[in-house]
């Protein structure tokens, strides 16, 4: 049988390729900390027989790893135990208040995984899974453990599988950790990455006992779509999927020269609806972190901009000098015309 210090090992083999994998630098820059604190995610020091925690992660929204019978468990979770190193951790419940604040407005983002928790100072009790929601206040006892992430069968675990889904929940943690260290507010730097990893266009979604749903993942198709448009126009080399800023990732971002274009995509049916949903966060990426090198801001969407949304558009760019606008995204696999 597979030890967890085995799997572990693999995890950070392979987060080597993600952003993730810079954890423990980001760690040190949004900790004023004197060095990096360890090479790994998931250090030795963090990982016991059954379960594991990114090093340093005690009293933070934690990476973990777990067995659960005969499932691997993988995701972020909240551990609020005290221990002679942190006897007082009340600060978990602002990071708390953080998270429902992110999955109030980005929890769709999570709609594949599940959370669950244990209550471990009454009965050890373990919840049902459950689709990814707000942490509730009766759920945050002394000794408490909740999760959110998602479980495979220990002896057949696919670590893409796993790595691309601590990986998405990095934007997560970067919005707990920086925004609850009031003592320094910086951000981490904006490194520019070309490429986009392959998504599935269709996933199960499974949130009760026999019950799957099928799940079509049209952003994924409409990412993929626009990667390869601006790829035949700009090369490989400057454009990328995923790119970090701030506390966000974007889902495009057009390189030319020292500028950047930043695309947001959104599923909505009408280009009026992706507009509201993405301009908050383009707006964020661009001018909350004082990002100069952004040139235009792009809302990107599968369905026609119509001459009142175009006009909208103008207001936006005349009256307030903001380079926004909005780009329809073709493909042959769907049509909103």
């Amino acid at each position: 049988m597979t030890s967890l210090f085995h799997i572990a090992n693999k995890i950070n083999e392979m987060l080597t390729e993600y952003e993730l994998g810079n954890l423990q630098e980001l760690r040190k820059n949004i900790h004023s900390l004197s060095r990096v604190p360890s090479k790994y995610v998931f250090d030795q020091r963090g990982v016991k027989k059954d379960w594991g925690a990114h090093f340093g992660g005690r009293a933070e929204l934690q990476f973990n790893i777990g067995f659960e019978n005969n499932s691997f468990r993988y995701g972020v979770a909240f551990s609020p135990r005290p221990s002679r190193d942190h006897p007082n951790l009340n600060a978990l419940i602002e990071k708390i208040n953080l998270f429902n604040e992110y999955i109030n407005e980005f929890g769709t983002e999570f709609y594949d995984l599940s959370m669950w928790h244990y209550d471990v100072e009454h009965d050890g009790s373990r919840s049902e899974d459950f689709q990814p929601t707000i942490i509730k206040s009766e759920w945050c006892k002394t000794n408490a453990f909740i999760f959110l992430g998602e479980k495979q069968n220990r002896e057949r675990i696919d670590y893409q599988r796993v790595c691309d889904v601590l990986d998405r929940l990095l934007p997560l943690y970067l919005h707990i950790e920086i925004a609850s260290n009031n003592d320094n507010p910086s951000t981490p730097s904006f490194v520019f990455k070309p490429g986009c990893r392959a998504k599935l266009s269709f996933t199960k979604a499974s949130y009760k006992k026999d019950q799957q749903i099928d799940v079509r993942l049209l952003h994924n198709d409409l990412q993929q779509a626009l990667y390869d448009e601006l790829v035949q126009v700009y090369g490989r080399d400057n454009v990328g999927t995923e790119n970090v800023i701030g506390c966000g990732r974007v889902d495009l971002t057009l390189q030319l020269g020292d500028k950047y274009r930043l695309y947001e995509i959104k599923t909505a049916f009408s280009a009026k609806s992706c507009i509201r949903q993405a301009i908050g966060q383009l707006l964020e990426y661009a001018y909350f972190y004082k990002a100069g090198f952004v040139e235009k801001l792009i809302v990107a969407g599968p369905v026609k901009c119509t001459s009142v949304e175009h006009s909208y558009l103008n207001e936006l760019q005349s009256k307030f000098n903001l380079p926004i606008e909005y780009y329809q995204i073709k493909n042959e696999r769907f049509d909103f015309d």
